[in-house]
């Protein structure tokens, strides 16, 4: 936890002295994924809401996401034990893009690196927490419908690493997966001076 809050810190003074003295775009952007849903948060990616900062042929993109997931039993008069589980996941992801730009199109090419922590909690069970990181070279398009809004695709190779340490051993699991995401993004022109 405390590597990515370092390398946050550094990302963030690194863009901020970078983008001094610069015309800037923030933003806000949804994703819409093309596989479902359940699949999506089964492989560790639930949808996020990005926030494009965009200067000077580079695009910085902070990304946070987040889900729940609560299963309930009633067993009514069987004789078992009612119980509920709760699958908790969120990730803070940071993307770094460079653009290329033609007439209202825009092509960019970077990666996303952050983590992702998730819980699972069941009843009459010990709490189990987790983390992984996460590394997804990125490529993408985007189409301007106005200056300010844009939609586009992006394909990500995303590479997820996590590992366990128990009492007697250390499990380690890493998944790759490549996943497609359609993208809207809005922008909100802002004077840096």
């Amino acid at each position: 936890m405390k590597k990515m809050v370092t390398m946050l810190m550094v990302l963030g003074l690194f863009s901020s002295i970078s983008l001094a003295q610069q015309q800037i775009k923030f933003g806000l952007g949804f994703e819409f994924h093309m596989f479902p849903s359940a699949f999506v948060m089964e492989q560790g990616s639930p949808l996020g809401v990005y926030v494009p900062i965009e200067t000077s042929g580079f695009l910085i993109e902070p990304a946070l996401s987040y889900y729940s997931y609560t299963s309930n039993t009633d067993w009514d008069e069987s004789g078992y034990d009612d119980y509920e589980s709760i699958s908790t996941n969120w990730s803070l992801v940071v993307g770094a893009f460079k653009l290329f730009e033609k007439e209202k199109l825009r092509f960019y090419a970077g990666a996303r690196i952050g983590k992702s922590w998730s819980t699972y909690e069941e009843t009459d069970s010990d709490d189990e927490e987790s983390d992984a990181t996460v590394l997804a070279p990125t490529v993408g398009v985007e189409y301007f419908i106005s200056d300010n809004f844009s939609f586009g695709g992006e394909g990500m190779y995303s590479m997820i690493s996590s590992e366990n340490e128990e009492d007697e051993y250390t499990s380690t699991t890493e998944l790759t997966t490549l996943i497609p995401i359609f993208i809207v993004r809005f922008y909100f022109p802002l004077l840096i001076d």
